[in-house]
């Protein structure tokens, strides 16, 4: 086990983070490609970490409307009303006070609602989304703006991230960031200063409304 680490607050991702969506994303976004007659592989490099109209460019600048957008989130609401918890997620974020955690996701916020409640966790007060900045991850206005809306300086902060844009995200916002393993490999995640498979790797404890970290 390492030292413990102390932090003033914690910022996660959404998906494939917190909430197990990795294949809800895929399967998303497949629905979406098939309709299109779009080959699925050649838009999967740009669909998870990124916020949708953003893939819409990736794949075609054509598809980065208002209407392509909304089925696209259409699609998602459904999808996300079954999703379900990343292991060890619930209990981990169970012992955070609610004002010393919230949430830096590149999805719109009516999407990562649904699967935020789905899996189980309560709805933060903080929850910067992707049509809540400017730029969107890799950049790390997403992390900066989630850590001073919690009222810290990221660097007082941890983040919890699964892919490489979200960890680039956070890093280049100042957080000490963690990268879980469930949805890119290693080598990809390298950036992180740490990466463990899930929640279960992470032990927590709250001293005086600071956040003791260690990892297994």
């Amino acid at each position: 086990m390492t030292s413990k680490k102390i932090f003033h607050g914690a910022i996660f991702d959404v998906d494939a983070t917190l909430v197990d969506t990795v294949s809800v994303i895929n399967d998303i976004w497949r629905a979406w490609s098939i309709e299109k007659g779009i080959d699925f592989a050649t838009i999967y490099p740009h669909i998870h970490g990124r916020k949708v109209n953003e893939t819409l460019e990736a794949v075609d600048i054509s598809f980065n409307n208002e209407a392509e957008i909304e089925k696209v989130k259409s699609i998602a609401i459904e999808e996300m009303s079954h999703a379900k918890p990343i292991s060890g997620a619930l209990e981990f974020v169970s012992k955070i006070p609610v004002n010393l955690w919230g949430i830096a996701t590149s999805g719109p916020c009516e999407i990562a609602r649904t699967s935020i409640s789905a899996s189980g966790f309560p709805i933060p007060s903080i929850m910067i989304c992707g049509e809540d900045v400017k730029n969107g991850k890799p950049h790390p206005e997403p992390f900066v703006s989630a850590a001073l809306s919690l009222g810290f300086s990221p660097d007082k902060c941890i983040a919890f991230e699964d892919s490489p844009a979200g960890v680039k995200s956070a890093k280049d916002a100042g957080c000490y960031t963690v990268a879980l393993r469930t949805s890119h490999a290693d080598d990809e995640l390298s950036q992180a200063d740490t990466i463990v498979n899930d929640f279960n790797d992470i032990n927590i404890e709250i001293i005086n409304d600071k956040l003791l970290i260690s990892f297994v």
